[in-house]
Parts: structure tokens; C-alpha cells; sequence
């Protein structure tokens, strides 16, 4: 059912539960699906640079680029709306351990490019992930690192060995900024979807009852459907209510109501404040039970009301005529119930005769109060 902004402990667990589970999803699926670009990428990068002249790319070199776009397709592939973010740190070790293997197979092509991966790697990191994580792969990015350079020892270079010492502080350094403005910029990110959410909910609920308002019932009436019902309800008498017991009272009068048809409705019907102290409720699939349902509230209302009582029209929307047609079959019956003696259901039996009285005379006007 929808409520507006009643029920809000049901609402908000809602969109704490499973709000944050789709948003988690989404966020874990983008950063595999960025992981899967860089791979392809790189490996296409790499493709490409093998068959440029004087190249020298090694067939095992080009292995690892071809390894490296199959693996990112694959990727792609993985159900990751499943799994939480750090299952997405499985794919660090899969591309240092192909940056490895490829400077292993080239350790002199590689050049700036090797600690230039690296760099890619944790900003990666730092994009979807706190700055910790990035802080604690720093060691074992350290050691993948140094690896291609330990077999030629002597040959390889004190220069190219040392180069770690700057490499990867500058990746983690760059990995924790990322991560920062990241984190900033997801916090601003769901600070407006939360407000978007808000002004969006705001617009269709009635500030004092917290039911659905005018708008929101309009919504309900274009989506009926054949054997929907809709049913419209009247406060009896309440302008003596506001004359005698004062406006605050009548509010009350209108929240109790308010509370007490969320209550009394089943979870499949939609209610909404129609406007002053008229409401609208629309019961989908309940051809069978419809005026047991709407008679039991009635009966229930008159034992908690105080004497402030129900009238309600009832109608079935059969399909083959538009909703505003329904619409007015309803307030037809809401106007016969006023006239038969108010605190009563009038039930529409299907006939052509829609004709509305003229609620401007003094006597129709009395009537509907």
C-alpha cells in the first residue's frame, strides 16, 4: 500500500534495507565494470604496440595482452550484484600479476610504463575503495613490484630496483586522494538522492494526515485497471464540527481518520486525502469483497470517532469506460448515501445513468457536508 510519509519506520527501513542493497549493487557492478575496461585496455594497448616496427614483442608478451582482454571480458560477465565491494579487490592481484609476468617476459621494453601501471592500479583502488585498502596492498604491491628486477640481479639496474621506493608511495599517495574526493563526492551524491527522495514523496502526501494527496490520487484513478474499485469518502456533517469545536479539532478529527484508514485497509489498497475532508481509496481485485471491506470500516470508524461518522460511494471500474467515469459513478453513490441518511455505503450498480446533482444549489451543497 502506498502511504506517503505514514508508516515512515516501514518506509525508511525500506529504503535503508533495501534502497542501500540496490544502491550497494549498482556500485559494486561499476567498479567491476571499470576494472573489466582497464584490463581490456591495457591488454589492447598492449595488442597494439606489438605490432608496431621494431617492436620486438615476444609471443609470450603477447600471450599476456591477449590473456588480459579475455580476462576483462570475463569479468564483465561475473553476476557482481551479488558479492560485496571487496570482492572486487580480486582483480589488484590479477592485473599486478599480469603487469609482473608481462616485465618479466620484456624487463627492458617496459621502461616508465611498468611503475606507470601500478599508478592505474591503486587510483583504481582509490576510486571504489577506502583509503586503507589502498594503504594496506601498499607492502604486497611493494614486493610484486621488485619481482621481474630479482632474477637479473646484478644485470638490472640499481635505479630501475629503486624505483619502487618512489612508485608505489606515489600510487598509494594518489590512491588516498582519489579515495577522498570519491568518498566526497558519493556522500554528495546520496545527500541528493535522499532530498531528491524526500521532495518527491513531499509532493504527493497530504501534510496534515500524511495520506496521499490530490496529485497522488489522480496517479492512483490513471493506473485503474478492470475490477479495481474506488470508493470516496465524506466526513458527515464536519463543517459543524469546525463551527463548533474549532479547526483544531477538526485537523484532529481529519489525522485520526487519516491513521486509522491506513490501518483498516488491506496492504494492496491505496489511499489518499481527495481534498477536505474527503478521501479516496482504491481497491485493487477486490470485485468479491469490496463492500464487506468498506462496510467493516465504516463500523469500525463509528465506534472510535465520536460521533463524527462515514458516508462512502462505491464504484467498479469495468475497462470499457475511462477512469473519470468511474470516478463519477462513486461520487454519484457518495451523494445517494448523504441523501439516504448519511453513515451508510452506496454500492453502484452499472448502469448508464452518471448524471451528478448540481452541487452549487444551497440544498445539494448542504447535503454533501
Amino acid at each position: 500500500m502506498w502511504f506517503g510519509s505514514v508508516r515512515a519506520d516501514a518506509s525508511e527501513s525500506h529504503q535503508a534495507t533495501g534502497g542501500a542493497l540496490v544502491g550497494r549493487s549498482r556500485y559494486v557492478e561499476t567498479a567491476a565494470g571499470q576494472g573489466s575496461v582497464l584490463f581490456v585496455a591495457a591488454g589492447a594497448l598492449g595488442l597494439l604496440n606489438s605490432v608496431l616496427p621494431d617492436a620486438g614483442a615476444t609471443n609470450g608478451l603477447r600471450a599476456v595482452n591477449v590473456g588480459a582482454v579475455l580476462f576483462g571480458l570475463a569479468i564483465s560477465k561475473l553476476p557482481w550484484q551479488r558479492w560485496d565491494r571487496e570482492a572486487t579487490l580480486a582483480l589488484v592481484p590479477a592485473a599486478l600479476g599480469l603487469i609482473v609476468i608481462g616485465m618479466c617476459l620484456d624487463p627492458h621494453g617496459a621502461g616508465l610504463l611498468y611503475a606507470l601501471w601500478f599508478v592505474v592500479v591503486f587510483c583504481w583502488i582509490g576510486s571504489w575503495h577506502p583509503v586503507r585498502t589502498s594503504l594496506a596492498m601498499a607492502p604486497g604491491a611493494a614486493l610484486a613490484y621488485i619481482i621481474p628486477f630479482v632474477p637479473h640481479a646484478p644485470g638490472a639496474s640499481a635505479e630501475a630496483v629503486a624505483t619502487v621506493i618512489i612508485a608505489i608511495p606515489i600510487a598509494v599517495v594518489l590512491a588516498a586522494v582519489v579515495a577522498a574526493k570519491s568518498s566526497a563526492m558519493h556522500d554528495a551524491l546520496c545527500a541528493l538522492e535522499d532530498a531528491s527522495r524526500l521532495l518527491e514523496r513531499a509532493s504527493v502526501t497530504d501534510d496534515l494526515t500524511g495520506l496521499g494527496n490530490r496529485r497522488r490520487a489522480n496517479t492512483m484513478l490513471d493506473t485503474l485497471v478492470a475490477g479495481d474499485a474506488v470508493v470516496l469518502l465524506d466526513l458527515d456533517h464536519f463543517k459543524r464540527v469546525n463551527d463548533t469545536r474549532g479547526h483544531a479539532e477538526g485537523d484532529r478529527v481529519l489525522m485520526d481518520l487519516g491513521a486509522y484508514l491506513l490501518e483498516s485497509v488491506r496492504d494492496a489498497d491505496c489511499v489518499a486525502r481527495f481534498g477536505g475532508e474527503e478521501f479516496i481509496i482504491v481497491l485493487p481485485g477486490a470485485l468479491s469483497e469490496v463492500e464487506h471491506i468498506i462496510q467493516r470500516l465504516l463500523d469500525g470508524w463509528r465506534t472510535r470517532s465520536g460521533g463524527v461518522t462515514l458516508s462512502a460511494g462505491l464504484a467498479v471500474h469495468d475497462g470499457s469506460c475511462s477512469a473519470d467515469v468511474t470516478l463519477r459513478r462513486a461520487d454519484l453513490m457518495l451523494y445517494q448515501a448523504k441523501t439516504r441518511g448519511r453513515d451508510r455505503l452506496a454500492v453502484d450498480d452499472g448502469t448508464d445513468n452518471i448524471s451528478l446533482p448540481d452541487y452549487s444549489s444551497e440544498s445539494d451543497s448542504d447535503i454533501r457536508r
